[in-house]
């Protein structure tokens, strides 16, 4: 294998280890923020209820 497709074919391996821990980030923080925002919409119906 020519030196060119050896670097090639490591940078696509670490471009792709990169995107998926990449998007492992982008999916823990949309968990996050819709956990969030459950719990602030069940706050408000309680604060509703309970008002």
């Amino acid at each position: 294998m020519p030196q060119n497709e050896v670097v090639a074919s490591l940078v696509v391996v670490a471009s792709a280890i990169l995107m998926i821990s990449f998007w492992r980030q982008i999916l823990f923080m949309l968990l996050f923020a819709a956990i969030v925002v459950f719990c602030f919409g069940l706050y408000n119906v309680a604060s509703a209820v309970h008002g």
